[in-house]
């Protein structure tokens, strides 16, 4: 904030100087004018109130904080002291120019000054006129002293008043004395005074009323100066503004444009003392307020008028310089957004990929130089998908702000967590040992492991974390590329957990990515085959039904499906995998059903994913028309369940309607639950083999596969046993249990198309015997 500041001590005692030199011309006027009689000096009274007017319209010579006026009001002083006594004439000249100043709006100060160099000025042009003049009236030797005299008082005044405002301004006299403009105050100044003659003339050989025919000329000489006055000033005003607005539209920070107003507001109306400030201008001052920010900021200036401006002008001065730094502030704030936006992620307001990748490399740099170590955690949520598919996508959207905010308080401040896209958010540590990191991780998991509330619901989430740790010679990109093979190992692991990659874990990384391309290209080709597993009643062993199982061969190597499913089911392959399983079962349909020698149940697993996607009714009842008569039964399989998604449930009651039997697998662990049999058209229960792996060896093992057993066909549900690979498990399961039907590796073995046609065969001739010995 700018305070207005004393003039200096030197600055005051000139100041003081001239005033009392001026009280002395005035006494010694008085004394004089007294001492020649008593003044009997008429209308030349009407003088006075003519010097107040003239002074109004001043030209200014300004080039600085100061500023010097040029008054046309000793054209009077002229006429004065061409008609009356000297003394007299110096008498009325100091009582106009009292007036003048008292009426004034200048500072008190100012006025002062201002009265002690008009009485000054005016003294020494009075002597010099009387001088030069003697006793000569109306010849040319008069006009010559009027002219020397105005010379004189012009001089007089330019001088004192250069030298006060050097002092006061510190500035230099020589720079004060050489104003822009002073020949044409000079050129103007001598005629007008010689105005002032020539009313001196006519008023001594004329009626006084003549005068009057001088108002016009006067009239039209003051308005010129004035207006040449008032256009210098705008256009230098205009000038100010442009080159403000030019300076503030480069400056980068909110700092450096305040302090460019603060400049440009001094240079603009030539004032010294300004403020930028939060609160409004007094009664005193003239201000405007800069929009849109907070804390309020005003630009404010003493209320004064000045021979190149008025109050008005000031004021929409202080507006316009306003509006030239709304702008600049605003676009100040809209470069710091955009950058924000170009580093951040609009969503959380995290990091983003960029501005991770560059603290990365700043980090990377530290640690070399420091030796010291950096870890980057590269964390991707665990059942993240079915929350957007249940809930849509602003609830997922929530979500993710929710969980950008948990990883934030879970870390140091000086860590970085930054969201990479989609689900996938990283930690950048530095500084850190590997107790540390670890530690770190587990609280992460512990913090996500609370869940997330969804419309009134808590939902459980996880994450799969890779760790990778920064070595001397790593980029920025090595260590995310590390961090996320590491990553998609503690998926591959059973998710919700942490693994640090090393170099075996990279070669790991690239055969899956070679697998999942092969996968890509075998669904592409059609290049899959569909493998039977029978089901059969458990009191009889007879065939009733067959479960179809994907298989896949590469490179003449089988790759077991609890490998390449569920690389299909992150990637983004199940939906048009399980459509070509449904599209190879429909082919063997006819042979199935003819091997059967009737209609005969084939079951397909489908994840939660086929029953979101929008055509996939489509392809069922397709499949359906193929199969004729048979029934098609859909396995729900995924381990992540269906959530009581709407999408799905809405896909299950159609195909229901349309004649499809739905069955849970994996009955009694992981996300199945008894709220499945309530809230989903299921009609088959298939128990998990773990359930029936030891219900021969172990009696609490066995009641509960019966109680399930017991609770499906209270529920009307169809119970299928998975598991059975003994004789005695077959034996306890007939004796104790008591299901409807059974599956396992002691009954059949998946097998391919021709086998189950045999299976079918050998059936129907009687050739399987009543003990049911191992076919496969």
């Amino acid at each position: 904030m700018e305070t207005a500041e004393r003039p200096p001590v030197l600055s005051r005692a000139f100041d003081g100087a001239i005033l009392l030199g001026a009280a002395v011309a005035i006494v010694v006027a008085l004394v004089r004018s007294f001492a020649e009689g008593v003044p009997s000096i008429g209308l030349t009274w009407l003088c006075v109130p003519l010097i107040v007017l003239i002074a109004r319209f001043p030209m200014l010579l300004d080039g600085g904080s100061g500023g010097l006026e040029v008054g046309f009001d000793s054209a009077v002083l002229m006429f004065l002291l061409c008609v009356l006594p000297v003394a007299q004439a110096l008498v009325l000249w100091s009582v106009g120019v009292v007036l003048t100043q008292v009426t004034s709006g200048k500072r008190t100060s100012s006025k002062w000054f201002n009265i002690g160099v008009g009485v000054l000025g005016g003294a020494a042009g009075a002597l010099a006129l009387s001088r030069i003049r003697g006793d000569s009236h109306g010849t040319p030797r008069e006009l010559l002293a009027v002219a020397v005299a105005a010379t004189v008082y012009f001089a007089a005044d330019l001088a004192l008043s250069a030298i006060s405002v050097a002092l006061e301004q510190r500035s230099s006299l020589f720079r004060e004395l050489t104003q822009p403009g002073l020949a044409l105050a000079v050129g103007c100044f001598v005629p007008f005074d010689s105005l002032g003659y020539l009313a001196a003339v006519v008023f001594r050989s004329a009626p006084w009323w003549t005068l009057a025919l001088l108002a016009v000329p006067l009239a039209t000489l003051l308005v010129a100066t004035t207006a040449v006055t008032r256009d210098r000033e705008h256009a230098r005003r205009l000038s100010v503004l442009f080159d403000a607005a030019v300076r503030m539209q480069t400056a980068l920070e909110d700092s450096v444009i305040q302090s460019q107003i603060s400049d440009a507001t001094r240079r603009l109306l030539r004032l010294k003392y300004v403020e930028l400030r939060p609160t409004p201008p007094s009664d005193t001052e003239v201000g405007a307020q800069v929009h849109d920010q907070d804390p309020p900021l005003w630009v404010v200036a003493p209320r004064s008028h000045r021979a190149r401006s008025t109050i008005a002008a000031d004021q929409a001065a202080l507006e316009a310089m306003a509006a030239v730094a709304s702008a600049a502030f605003a676009r100040v704030r809209l470069t710091h957004s955009m950058t924000h936006l170009a580093h951040h992620d609009v969503l959380t307001d995290l990091p983003n990929r960029a501005l991770l990748m560059d603290r990365i490399r700043e980090a990377l740099a530290r640690a070399r130089q420091r030796g010291t170590s950096v870890a980057l955690l590269f964390c991707d949520l665990d059942g993240f998908k079915p929350i957007n598919d249940r809930f849509g996508h602003d609830c997922g959207d929530q979500v993710l702000i929710e969980v950008a905010g948990m990883l934030a308080t879970a870390v140091r401040r000086t860590d970085t967590v930054a969201r990479l896209g989609g689900d996938e958010f990283a930690v950048l540590l530095e500084d850190v040992l590997t107790p540390e990191v670890d530690s770190t991780c587990e609280r992460l998991l512990a913090t996500l492991g609370d869940g997330v509330t969804v419309v009134a619901e808590r939902v459980p989430l996880g994450a799969s974390i890779g760790v990778a740790f920064g070595s001397p010679s790593d980029t920025a990109d090595d260590l995310i590329r590390n961090a996320d093979i590491a990553m998609y190992q503690a998926k591959a692991l059973g998710k919700n957990r942490y693994v640090t990659y090393d170099e075996s874990l990279g070669a790991t990384r690239v055969r899956r990515l070679e697998l999942l391309e092969a996968l890509r290209a075998a669904l592409a080709a059609r290049d899959l085959q569909v493998a039977y597993q029978p089901v059969v009643e458990a009191t009889t062993g007879r065939i009733i039904g067959v479960e179809a199982l994907a298989r896949w061969t590469h490179d003449g190597k089988p790759i077991t499906p609890d490998v390449f499913i569920p690389a299909a089911e992150d990637n983004g392959l199940i939906v048009p995998l399980g459509e070509l399983v449904l599209d190879l079962v429909a082919d063997d349909a006819p042979a199935l059903i003819q091997a059967a020698g009737g209609p005969i149940s084939i079951a397909v697993n489908v994840s939660a994913q086929q029953l979101r996607d929008a055509g996939f009714v489509l392809v069922v009842t397709d499949v359906l028309r193929r199969m004729g008569e048979s029934t098609l039964i859909l396995e729900i399989t995924e381990r992540r369940g269906l959530d009581n998604d709407p999408d799905c449930l809405l896909t299950m009651q159609q195909l229901s309607e349309a004649g499809v039997i739905f069955a849970i697998d994996d009955f009694g662990i992981g996300y199945s639950a008894i709220s499945y049999l309530k809230d989903t058209p299921i009609s088959i229960m298939k128990t998990d083999a773990s359930l029936s792996a030891e219900i021969d060896i172990d009696e609490r093992a066995c009641r509960l596969l019966a109680s399930i057993t017991l609770m499906g066909k209270a529920l009307g549900v169809d119970v299928v046993v998975e598991g059975i690979e003994r004789d005695d498990q077959l034996e306890h399961l007939r004796t104790h249990v008591d299901p409807l039907y059974a599956q396992g590796f002691l009954l059949h073995r998946p097998m391919g198309l021709e086998q189950v046609v045999t299976a079918f065969a050998d059936q129907q001739r009687g050739l399987r015997d009543d003990d049911l010995t191992p076919t496969g």
